[in-house]
């Protein structure tokens, strides 16, 4: 039996929480939910749910045997951040996949990501290490989300496009096909990607543009 340890307890981790207890892993008793590492003891103080434990920190927890992690951050530095401390310990890392997703048969899943309900998933897509779908997203064939890659609610992927390594795509955005945006961007929610991106780079409307931030 391998016990999964949430890395992150605030709002995104009680929505990992909430996904994962209803999966058949853990229905099953594959896998049971250890608890949570978070640097805020009291994270869970006055709020209406029952969760289990904030065991520690994560830099202070250490591996056991049987532990597998899901790092909880939704923010894609932090995420990137607690995965590499992770990995250099030698975690392991538990991949979510909503059993309302559809996901194409050749579609490539990075270890510790996430794909949420009513998602699709088209042919041949590929997503890197620690990337979250959320719902209501299409990533149409051939496209390709690097390493902590954030696609968040809504989002459309045409065909052959690339979202970059730490790129979060807000909710209800676009890319058209074969455009690539690059590491580190922010496309602001609704907007419109016409065009390549560069890296480092935030943009915003319809079509996006760049905005200093």
């Amino acid at each position: 039996m391998k016990q999964l340890i949430i890395i992150g307890a605030r709002g995104w981790g009680r929505e990992v929480y909430a996904s994962f207890k209803e999966t058949e892993d853990v229905k099953s008793g594959k896998i049971t939910i250890k608890g949570f590492l978070d640097s805020k003891a009291d994270a869970f103080e006055n709020l209406r749910g029952k969760y289990p434990p904030i065991l520690c920190s994560p830099e202070d927890y250490e591996i056991q045997s049987d532990d597998i992690f899901f790092v909880a951050m939704g923010d894609p530095k932090w995420r990137k951040h607690y995965a590499e401390m992770f990995e250099l310990k030698g975690a392991h890392f538990y991949t979510y996949i909503s059993p309302d997703a559809f996901v194409n048969q050749t579609a490539l899943i990075g270890e510790g990501s996430y794909v949420a309900r009513w998602c699709a998933v088209s042919d041949n897509v590929k997503l890197g290490k620690h990337t979250l779908v959320h719902p209501y997203t299409c990533i149409g064939h051939d496209a390709e989300v690097h390493d902590y890659g954030t696609l968040l609610t809504g989002v459309f992927m045409g065909g052959g496009a690339i979202v970059g390594e730490e790129s979060q795509m807000s909710p209800k955005s676009m890319i058209i096909p074969h455009k690539k945006i690059g590491r580190n961007v922010m496309v602001g929610a609704g907007s419109v990607v016409i065009r390549n991106v560069k890296d480092d780079t935030s943009v915003h409307g319809n079509p996006a543009k760049k905005i200093e931030m």
